[in-house]
């Protein structure tokens, strides 16, 4: 399955032919704060499945002292796809997606540090920590 995604002004387009992980919810404090909500939703997706449309020159980071780095579209501010380079894959915000992308929700991960309003369903799986951790 085929799936584009864009940012709200759609200055930044890309187009993923198939994720290689469920769709994923960080809980960390990080997240929350770069996303304003409970917590970020995304999935992987290898260099061979992921392609930018439009837009990549548009993109600006931040990076915070921890090392921690978003980027996002200098236009409308939206937070883009990212290639994490350690893992040698595409994180996606499945939020950006035009259509379902034919997957759906698995792990919850950093849900010690979840907002303490937040609940969590309880059919995908809860790492404490990142996708190691019980």
């Amino acid at each position: 399955m085929s799936v584009s995604g864009s940012c709200l002004c759609s200055a930044v387009q890309f187009g993923v032919a198939e994720f290689c992980s469920a769709i994923f919810k960080c809980h960390c404090s990080k997240c929350r704060k770069a996303f304003g909500g409970a917590s970020s939703a995304a999935a992987l997706a290898t260099g061979d499945n992921f392609r930018w449309l439009q837009g990549e020159q548009q993109i600006k980071e931040y990076q915070c002292d921890s090392g921690f780095m978003r980027r996002f579209c200098q236009h409308c501010g939206s937070i883009v796809p990212q290639y994490l380079t350690e893992h040698q894959l595409y994180w996606v915000p499945v939020g950006l997606l035009d259509a379902d992308p034919g997957i759906r929700l698995k792990q919850h991960i950093h849900v010690d540090s979840k907002a303490a309003w937040e609940i969590l369903d309880t059919e995908a799986r809860q790492h404490r920590e990142g996708f190691g951790s019980p």
